[in-house]
């Protein structure tokens, strides 16, 4: 049964409408890393806004999540980056170990609205069905990122199998990311709030082992 829409839905639904419009936008100029830091504060500008006006118990548990994988997640980069070689950040703005200082926060946004599409698949489809849809969410937006983000001058990937400009194992592994949120979601609803945070050091991680995973059965 589809349930009814609520306000974070509006505000989820309405930070993914807009990253998408501005990603897509940025790749026709090649504004730089500016536009992406630009987008990325908007985006959680809006989370904590919504979070304090609300008290959105679940929203927060996410935003802890997805802000701690998203740190978590830089030693995949480092590992895409220096040990395959596949992935290339355009020089330009701060960076932190091998990754724009934007990244983290930009991985914590995607997380959190990934994350809470795969949550209100849960409530109506259960977990297996939830599971696949979000991985295929996962699997065709994430890499439409990846695609615009060469043409907005962000970053690029090499030597790998690819499908247009994006690698075979970047969509295989944003599948496994994806899915594995609804897992970690569906606990969140049942413990206690600060589980978030170690539940982000697991999908940090998960981010890194999905990778290393796809690379090996894709290239």
């Amino acid at each position: 049964m589809t349930k009814p829409l609520r306000i974070s839905d509006w505000v989820i639904g309405g930070t993914l409408l807009l990253t998408l419009l501005w990603n897509g936008t940025c790749s026709l100029f090649a504004p730089g890393w500016i536009a992406a830091s630009v987008i990325t504060g908007l985006n959680w500008l809006v989370f904590v806004v919504y979070f304090l006006a609300r008290r959105d118990r679940l929203v927060g548990q996410l935003m802890l999540l997805g802000g701690i994988a998203g740190w978590v997640e830089l030693l995949a980069d480092r590992w895409l980056v220096d040990v395959t070689g596949t992935l290339v950040y355009q020089p330009g703005g701060p960076f932190v170990v091998r990754s724009p200082l934007y990244m983290p926060f930009a991985w914590g946004v995607v997380l959190v609205q990934t994350a809470y599409v795969g949550w209100r698949i849960l409530e109506s489809l259960g977990r297996g069905r939830a599971v696949l849809l979000t991985g295929l969410l996962g699997a065709a937006t994430i890499p439409l990122y990846e695609w615009w983000a060469k043409g907005a001058m962000w970053w690029y990937y090499r030597d790998a199998r690819m499908w247009g400009v994006v690698p075979l194992y970047i969509i295989l592994g944003e599948f496994l990311i994806a899915g594995a949120l609804v897992l970690l979601v569906e606990r969140l609803e049942k413990w206690p709030w600060w589980m978030a945070l170690p539940l982000g050091v697991v999908e940090g991680l998960w981010i890194w082992v999905s990778y290393v995973v796809a690379l090996a059965l894709v290239g």
